[in-house]
């Protein structure tokens, strides 16, 4: 279940979407939720480079979805510094992932900050 009955509440249904699997590392973190809007933002490795995706969960199947699975919309690499700062992040995580998205830090010690 990945669309309108998905419950968003708990970050670990969030990171358990990992579709495809040949290109997904992670999800790392949910960075953002909007649960009346349902949608999400997550720090992830896209095909070995950190990036963010997003995912909205609507109607059945939310969207993206591909071949039957749940997918992240990856978002460009140009566009993750206008997405950030149009989300009210706490100063720290702010931080923390622009250091992820530079490669200055791995997913997994982001994970292990924000866990």
């Amino acid at each position: 279940m990945s669309g309108q009955n998905f419950d968003l509440s708990i970050d670990n249904n969030i990171l358990s979407l990992t579709s495809p699997r040949t290109f997904v590392g992670g999800p790392y973190i949910v960075i953002y939720k909007n649960v009346p809007e349902r949608w999400a933002v997550v720090a992830m490795d896209w095909d070995d480079e950190p990036r963010l995706g997003i995912r909205w969960f609507w109607g059945n199947r939310g969207n993206p979805f591909s071949s039957g699975n749940p997918t992240w919309f990856v978002v460009p690499s140009s566009l993750s510094n206008s997405i950030l700062n149009g989300l009210p992040l706490d100063f720290q995580l702010y931080s923390r992932i622009v250091d992820f998205l530079a490669g200055r830090i791995s997913g997994n010690e982001l994970s292990v900050d924000f866990q």
